[in-house]
């Protein structure tokens, strides 16, 4: 069977499975609501995914084709437990998109930059997370993961040329992140009043010395 059939299955298929689930619905026999657009999502994310199959130069297809799939597995869980959490469903659909781009690299390292977003996505649910069930905001979580996205792009394989300027954005980002985590310890202002001091002793000091050389 050539994957030319297979393509046509699937869409038969989803077509079919669509049709009777919305005849369904419609006599109040069954009554789908998210479930039938949750299987639509994640089949259609399975074309795009077959698609790619079938044509390997478009590596494009993996990003709809994982976040529609994704998507779909979040409709469904959220359609059979009602009480799902929303800040578990925001994690699971960027993590889905990290995932996406994470695979775009892997089946091609020359494509580096889709570390970054993926990085990115990975953060943003990380943060969603901390937000939703920890006292801390997670700014610094998220400052952190894209200044680690960065700094992982210099160790990985793709990139060409001069390797070390990621250490330059993520060297910013961790700066800034770690402020982030002191102001979410309120400690922020303790770090400040130390490093005034420290600068102050160290200006007074460098004074004395300056007096004491002949």
């Amino acid at each position: 069977m050539t994957l030319k059939n297979n393509w046509r299955i699937l869409l038969g298929g989803l077509l079919v499975i669509v049709g009777i689930a919305s005849f369904l619905d419609s006599l109040n026999i069954i009554p789908f609501g998210g479930l039938l657009w949750g299987v639509l999502f994640a089949f259609a994310g399975v074309a795009f995914i077959v698609y790619l199959f079938q044509n390997r130069n478009a590596w494009w297809a993996i990003i709809p084709g994982v976040v529609l799939i994704g998507l779909g597995f979040l409709i469904l869980i959220s359609s059979v437990f009602p009480n799902f959490q929303d800040e578990i469903g925001g994690s699971i659909f960027f993590v889905s998109i990290s995932i996406a781009f994470l695979i775009v690299y892997l089946m091609n390292n020359k494509f580096w930059w889709a570390i970054i977003p993926a990085g990115v996505m990975a953060s943003l649910a990380a943060t969603i997370l901390v937000d939703g069930f920890t006292k801390f905001e997670g700014g610094g979580v998220l400052l952190m993961g894209i200044a680690l996205t960065f700094a992982l792009l210099t160790i990985l394989p793709g990139l060409d040329g001069n390797r070390q300027w990621p250490l330059i954005p993520a060297g910013i980002l961790f700066v800034v992140s770690i402020f982030a985590f002191f102001e979410d310890f309120n400690v922020s202002s303790l770090v400040w009043a130390v490093i005034l001091i420290v600068f102050g002793v160290f200006l007074v000091v460098r004074s004395f010395v300056k007096k004491s050389q002949p």
